[in-house]
């Protein structure tokens, strides 16, 4: 009888627990989550972060702000999401600058971009574009762009914010042989005002300048994607301009830190998904030239170690050395 009794105690006490866990499982998330972003304000993917976040909120029942912390070429932002309680209620969204490029060109990272983190999924890739100067470039396309570089080796200067915007200028580098002079700005924002009075003469950047295009006070050379973009119909690739090599995109995604419980991941991953789908973030992504780009749970990780060694033969490749 004794050894009845003890036996329904255990079961007892077992039941409670699963039933916790149970609980705790359904509750998340029960307050505020905050989305960490290195973008800065008003930046094309600022937007897009701040209409996931919106769409994010409704999905899961409770407020979700974006804090925004760029600087460190999103290292910072990448520090203080790796930095915090595994609990699912901070989540860091970043281009794969933190996690492909950084790690090749920055010595003392203040965060781990291998197992700092549980990635979630990617959310959203596009191609970069070249704008110029038109006062500054006389070329009508990136073949002749090649050959006004090459009649004035290190006289033309390229602005870049990271090495995802500086990549490109290296590569043509490399490929074409020529020479030029890259010129680095803590933001895109900061960047715009000298490029179009000239004292910059080049940048690849994502589609959101496009308006300056229309404007007249840019033009666009080339795509760096092997096929030509849907909302720039009319623009070639640097492929089309017997440019080999230029095939450099960016993404966005999704990080929680090291240690989140599995069944938090798993929520946070189906709102994610869920969120992402919604018309206005898919218009938000419309606006930057993005598509949306969502992989199945766990191929992150797999993902993105393919692309840091592929970023890491290109910097190499390009000469450039971490500081």
């Amino acid at each position: 009888m004794k050894n009845v009794q003890t036996l329904s105690k255990a079961l007892a006490l077992t039941c409670f627990i699963l039933g916790i866990g149970a609980s705790a499982a359904a509750e998340f998330p029960e307050r505020p989550i905050s989305i960490v972003a290195p973008f800065t304000a008003g930046s094309a993917p600022d937007v897009y972060t701040r209409a996931l976040a919106t769409e994010l909120s409704k999905a899961a029942g409770v407020p979700v702000v974006v804090e925004n912390r760029p600087g460190g070429s999103s290292g910072i932002a990448a520090q203080l999401v790796g930095s915090s309680k595994p609990d699912g209620y901070r989540l860091l969204i970043s281009g794969n600058v933190a996690f492909t490029g950084n790690p090749h060109v920055i010595k003392a990272l203040p965060y781990d971009p291998i197992n700092g983190f549980v990635p979630l999924t990617t959310l959203s890739k596009g191609p970069m574009y070249l704008y110029a100067n038109p006062d500054k470039v006389k070329a009508g396309s990136a073949k002749e762009l090649l050959q006004q570089l090459k009649s004035a080796p290190g006289k033309f200067t390229f602005g870049y914010t990271s090495i995802t915007s500086r990549l490109p200028a290296e590569v043509l580098q490399q490929t074409a042989g020529v020479k030029v002079v890259g010129a680095a700005y803590k933001s895109g924002a900061s960047m715009m005002p000298d490029l179009m009075s000239g004292v910059i003469d080049f940048m690849f950047t994502d589609f959101s300048a496009w308006t300056y295009v229309n404007s007249g006070k840019l033009k666009s050379l080339g795509v760096t994607d092997d096929v030509r973009s849907p909302f720039a119909p009319n623009l070639p690739t640097f492929k089309e301009n017997g440019i080999e090599g230029m095939d450099i995109s960016f993404w966005l995604a999704a990080y929680l830190p090291a240690q989140t419980p599995h069944h938090v991941v798993e929520k946070m991953y189906t709102l994610l998904v869920q969120a992402n789908k919604t018309p206005a973030v898919q218009a938000a992504m419309k606006a930057s030239g993005t598509f949306e780009f969502i992989q199945p749970l766990g191929q992150l990780e797999k993902f993105q170690a393919k692309e840091r060694e592929q970023w890491g033969q290109i910097i190499r490749a390009s000469g450039i050395q971490p500081e």
